[in-house]
């Protein structure tokens, strides 16, 4: 039984396990999301001694499965349901559990007899844990937030490796009223490599459009410096709209600037979740990302020209209970 399969059978099991109720208040939820990533890429390089041909293709199949325990209860009796633990101010744990699969192959065709030609597969693996808490005072509307996570990656290929990585995050933040929050987190995470630290800003909002719609702002910016003196910038926004309670759908963009500019990159998503019971819910993602190919050699003053095309499909399915 290959991976899809499993994952549809899990899907399944799920679905046919969850409670007819229509109760609006919970305790507990459950979660599995599936996400497939291509990248395809070509570049040309043009060396006095010849012309140099690089073409990559990496696919990337994530799963994930979470569990979430609101020891002070949740309800979903106000506001969309998919915004249910942001307007009842729920205070939360959560674990989660993420496999990652990536498999790619590269190829270099060259004409300049100073670099060779090559074909080659490669193959990664990763598994992360998670824990995370979120605690919220919702008489005075502060909320505090911890957590901590595990990643291991195993790469293969010419060279075969694994990188470990733990990593940790502190916050707090506040609700400015009934349904705006702003929030600061500090994070730190260290691998095999060396260590980075991560400082970001949040905020959020809902509101209403007139006598049945609501819509929620999400903005977020985050400074990440390590030890490589290589520092990221990146900013993401992203507006949902929210014709009744049980559907959500919206736009997503977000911006990575790097000191090495050939890093940088934009992505733009659409999303859409819908609740086919009170607490079963469908999601549905897809994202293109815009991003710089780096090649598989790099030529200094070299004349360069690159196309790389990355897409994301997303699927997800959350139950309450």
């Amino acid at each position: 039984m290959n991976r899809t399969t499993r994952l549809g059978t899990l899907l399944t099991g799920t679905i046919l396990a969850a409670t007819s109720a229509v109760a609006d208040d919970f305790d507990f939820e459950i979660g599995i999301t599936y996400d497939r990533t291509r990248l395809d890429a070509e570049q040309t390089i043009t060396t006095p001694g010849g012309s140099i041909f690089n073409s990559n293709t990496i696919d990337t199949d994530a799963y994930s499965l979470f569990g979430s325990w609101y020891f002070a209860g949740l309800s979903d009796d106000k506001g969309p349901r998919a915004r249910a633990a942001f307007v009842d101010r729920a205070s939360v744990v959560n674990i989660g559990y993420a496999r990652t699969d990536v498999s790619s192959s590269a190829s270099l065709e060259s004409t300049d007899p100073a670099i060779p030609s090559f074909d080659g597969t490669f193959n990664s693996d990763g598994d992360a844990y998670l824990l995370d808490v979120r605690y919220v005072w919702r008489d005075s509307g502060w909320f505090a937030n911890a957590g901590v996570a595990n990643a291991n990656v195993s790469i293969g290929g010419i060279v075969s490796d694994s990188v470990d990585s733990t990593s940790w995050r502190l916050g707090a933040g506040k609700y400015l009223f009934e349904t705006t929050t702003i929030a600061v987190d500090v994070s730190q995470s260290d691998d095999d490599g060396g260590d980075a630290t991560s400082y970001s800003a949040t905020f959020s909002h809902l509101g209403d459009i007139g006598a049945d719609w609501q819509y929620a702002i999400d903005l977020g910016y985050a400074r990440t410096d390590n030890d490589f003196d290589l520092d990221f910038d990146a900013w993401s926004a992203a507006v949902s709209l929210y014709p009744n309670r049980d559907v959500e759908f919206g736009v997503r963009i977000a911006e990575t600037d790097a000191d090495f500019a050939a890093l940088d990159s934009s992505s733009y998503e659409g999303f859409l979740s819908w609740f086919v019971s009170p607490n079963v819910e469908l999601a549905a993602s897809y994202r293109v990302d815009d991003v710089d190919f780096l090649g598989n050699v790099i030529i200094p003053a070299a004349e360069t020209s690159s196309d790389a095309d990355q897409d994301s499909i997303g699927l997800g399915i959350t139950v309450r209970f």
